[in-house]
């Protein structure tokens, strides 16, 4: 992987359509990889992934949501950041119920690879209806 300076892809749109194209994909093995060592990846409430938890996520994730559609957008990028937004939806396993999402992740690269991958999210079910006014805290 040619690399931009010590840490980010040569091209970091084109980057996001790779891992885009991946998750499209759902293939879990490709989406394991591109990962230092050390990695960690950190959601919710300061939830963490490093190692072997980290490296089997897309897969086990995929195995869940198996009609996964998903959709990235390129937004930004830094020295060593990449920031990207994403759309989804999938039918939960359990209630069959189509669930949507919306999300934002930003990827921290050292020497090409992701070093840490910090992600927030907004999911709900399809026919939710949201609470209205200037404040939500759906």
């Amino acid at each position: 992987m040619e690399t931009k300076g010590n840490n980010l892809p040569a091209d970091p749109r084109q980057w996001v359509k790779d891992l885009e194209a991946i998750w499209q994909a759902r293939d879990g093995v490709e989406a394991a990889k591109g990962f230092t060592e050390d990695a960690v990846q950190v959601w919710g409430t300061n939830q963490r992934q490093t190692g072997p938890e980290l490296a089997t996520r897309p897969a086990k994730w995929f195995a869940y949501a198996k009609d996964l559609n998903i959709t990235k957008k390129y937004l930004a990028h830094s020295d060593d950041t990449i920031v990207a937004s994403w759309n989804s939806t999938y039918t939960h396993p359990e209630t069959g119920k189509k669930v949507f999402e919306r999300g934002i992740e930003y990827f921290v690269f050292r020497e090409g690879l992701v070093a840490e991958q910090h992600a927030w999210q907004h999911s709900w079910n399809e026919g939710d209806v949201s609470s209205t006014g200037d404040v939500s805290t759906d």
